[in-house]
């Protein structure tokens, strides 16, 4: 069971790493901005909740927001 949960946490890590690379790709290459990344991820934040295709992870949205969000300032870092 360790095992399990630490491949979990892996895993978690990659996709957080992914989707990090990819927002910043995006605005790098002026397809979204830095508001548009953070609606995005207040969006997510305020619906993370379970479904069908997500398990209950309470403090996700936390997570969201305190960890992710501002990794893409208000002001797009300038």
């Amino acid at each position: 069971m360790h095992r399990e949960s630490s491949r979990d946490h892996e895993v978690v890590q990659a996709l957080t790493a992914i989707t990090v690379s990819l927002l910043r790709t995006l605005v790098l290459k002026n397809v979204l901005s830095n508001a548009d990344v953070r609606a995005l991820l207040t969006k997510a934040a305020s619906e993370i909740r379970p479904h069908e295709y997500t398990a209950p992870t309470p403090g996700a949205g936390g997570v969201i927001l305190d960890e992710l969000l501002p990794m893409f300032t208000e002001d797009g870092g300038d």
